[in-house]
């Protein structure tokens, strides 16, 4: 089964279109259709008062026939391998807000995306455009880095089955789905990643619980393991299988060490309060944590999300 039977690959003019590309080929199947989009926008060109109106109209047009004979060079390649594929561009000032339009008009099952490439790591991944795409992408986004996958890619899920509501909790659920579907699809690992503290913060105030500290600690990483056993059972694996980990401590920390240690090509995550990706852009631990991360992030948003761009 082809979990991504339409995919929508946006392709900025100085992004790494061949990892991506590579990506989204890897993804493909007979049953596939491939959309490469391009949301294009120059302030110089808009605001010039060089032009009249009809003539930078002429030029903006110009422009957008140029990206669209670049997109359609590979859209070519695409069909001739017998890929069904398009191609479209747009002009809009507001490059976030553009694509998203264009998730909405197209309804992809994925959207691969490459961030802007800026002075540092975490510049490059939270562009204004691309953390608000983070934010507003109604569909799975798939935010490509240079890197390509392995032969054999590792695909992991980070969850947190510790939810106050069942639309968190399914959204766990969506996270293995994905990520155990995009393993099968490129014949990679699923891995499950889950990070925790021992001490919950409302135990500093509790002296009684304190007290028993070595007590409390074992209580909750047995919660946590049975929580997280009963999670992945559907999936044929346990907290005892070497490819789940349960790792104890702060999230900034503990997150790119076990990257280091092991070459994810896909972190699975969701956005969602309380979640594990919010949990990761809270504060300066941000800054610590994104700044390392190398691999590939596929974003999944839960079925209660509302988009906040409209489609016209």
């Amino acid at each position: 089964m082809n979990q991504y039977e339409r995919m929508l690959v946006s392709l900025g003019e100085d992004n790494h279109r061949g990892e991506v590309l590579q990506k989204m080929r890897r993804l493909c199947r007979a049953d596939s259709h491939v959309e490469l989009f391009s949301c294009i926008y120059s302030s110089g060109l808009s605001a010039s008062h060089l032009f009249a109106d009809e003539q930078r109209q002429h030029a903006i047009q110009s422009v957008l026939r140029k990206a669209e004979k670049g997109l359609m060079s590979h859209v070519d390649k695409l069909q001739a391998d017998g890929t069904e594929a398009g191609a479209d561009v747009y002009w809009d000032r507001d490059r976030a807000e553009g694509i998203v339009r264009k998730v909405l008009r197209y309804q992809p099952d994925l959207v691969i995306h490459a961030p802007e490439p800026h002075a540092n790591a975490l510049q490059r991944l939270l562009s204004a455009p691309d953390w608000r795409l983070l934010r507003q992408c109604p569909a799975p986004l798939l935010l490509s880095k240079r890197t390509r996958w392995q032969a054999r890619p590792i695909i992991a899920a980070a969850i947190d089955p510790f939810h106050l509501d069942d639309a968190a909790a399914a959204l766990d659920k969506r996270l293995l789905e994905h990520a155990a579907g995009l393993a099968r699809q490129l014949e990679g690992e699923l891995h499950v990643l889950h990070v925790f503290n021992t001490l919950p913060h409302s135990a500093i105030f509790d002296e009684h619980m304190v007290v028993d500290f070595e007590s409390l600690q074992k209580k909750v990483r047995q919660e946590h393991r049975q929580r997280i056993d009963a999670l992945i059972e559907p999936f044929g694996l346990t907290v005892a299988d070497p490819c789940v980990h349960l790792l104890e401590g702060e999230l900034h920390q503990k997150v790119p060490a076990w990257l280091e240690e092991t070459p994810v090509d896909v972190l699975v995550m969701g956005t969602l309060a309380r979640g594990f990706l919010d949990r990761m852009l809270l504060g300066s631990s941000a800054e610590r944590l994104l700044d390392q991360v190398d691999c590939d992030l596929l974003v999944l948003k839960p079925d209660t999300f509302e988009c906040p761009v409209t489609e016209f």
